[in-house]
């Protein structure tokens, strides 16, 4: 009598154990929502951080997440390979063209350093991935600059715009318009500042060719870098067709491609007084840079910063426009 009554006290603990549970979800409005609907919430929070919360807070969930299509995220990246272990940067063309030969290699792409969280390889019905990568970039918090590239499976161009100022044409009663001629010490500090932003377009390249693959419903890739200094890069539709048709096609980056970032390829430009006449903005010693691997034309320049629609973007119609002549070709050394 003992034991059976022992087995019918524990059988009214797990009945009221289970009760409870169940009024508990009763409860939660969250869980009477379709899955259609928990879904579509999902998707609207997006950000993985988030979404692995979610994971481990109930079976349901846990089910319905790997169901969502929409995913945001930040990624760690390890760039300390491309640092200049002397500190110092060398300018001689042989010195940067070394430079640039080194960071395309393939096996100095980003695809081993990359620290995606974990959840995210087990979403594999992504259509839409919003990726924010740390900007790894030796520069002050109140530089002018941007960066802008324009990514196939090969980096095939690159566009670098820095100023030593930029400010409302009405501040301080319109600032006297003179530019001392930049310091040695400005220039080296460009440089800096143009490898560095250089190697993050890299790095961006070898996230690209790593996430494509691995999401076969992929509709639509956003990339940006955590302080906004590149330009968004946005792939979608039939460009996201193509890139991953040349993938297929050719799934290692060409060999051969690093050596056709040389000095020949580059130009710049130095614009003392840029004015921005639609922003309202002007521009002091204003500097770009352009790699093409390719043929140079106006075109190149401007998909750069397709994306990019502040001063930044006027300023590349206004040099194209006003100032092109400007721009020069660089064989021998560099001097930003």
């Amino acid at each position: 009598m003992k034991k059976a009554s022992f087995t019918t006290a524990r059988g009214s603990n797990v009945h009221r154990t289970v009760g409870r549970e169940e009024e508990e979800e009763a409860e939660n409005p969250f869980q009477r929502l379709p899955d259609e609907v928990a879904l579509h919430i999902f998707g609207k929070l997006s950000e993985v951080k988030w979404l692995c919360r979610c994971f481990v807070v109930a079976k349901r969930f846990s089910a319905l997440i790997p169901l969502v299509q929409t995913v945001s995220f930040e990624t760690e990246t390890w760039n300390s390979v491309f640092r200049n272990e002397e500190g110092d940067l060398q300018l001689q063309g042989r010195k940067f063209s070394e430079f640039l030969t080194s960071i395309l290699k393939l096996d100095l792409l980003p695809s081993p350093r990359l620290n995606f969280p974990d959840l995210v390889f087990q979403l594999k019905q992504i259509q839409s991935l919003n990726i924010e990568i740390p900007s790894h970039l030796n520069a002050n918090n109140d530089s002018v600059f941007k960066w802008g590239a324009d990514f196939t499976t090969i980096l095939k161009s690159f566009t670098f715009l820095y100023a030593a100022s930029l400010y409302k044409t009405d501040d301080k009663n319109d600032r006297e318009e003179t530019v001392n001629e930049i310091s040695l010490n400005e220039i080296n500090r460009r440089a800096q500042v143009k490898l560095d932003c250089i190697t993050n377009a890299v790095l961006w390249l070898g996230t690209l060719f790593c996430v494509v693959p691995t999401y076969p419903m992929l509709q639509s890739i956003t990339i940006t870098d955590s302080n906004n200094k590149g330009v968004k890069l946005c792939l979608g539709g039939e460009k996201l067709v193509e890139y991953r048709n040349t993938l297929e096609i050719a799934p290692t980056i060409p060999s051969e491609n690093p050596g056709a970032w040389t000095l020949g390829n580059m130009r710049v430009g130095y614009v003392p007084i840029l004015k921005l006449p639609s922003s309202g903005y002007v521009m002091k010693g204003a500097t770009i840079l352009i790699f093409n691997i390719f043929a140079f034309d106006d075109t190149a320049l401007l998909d750069a910063f397709a994306e990019e629609k502040g001063v930044f973007s006027e300023a590349v119609v206004q040099i194209l426009e006003k100032h092109k002549g400007r721009i020069k070709a660089l064989f021998n050394f560099c001097i930003i």
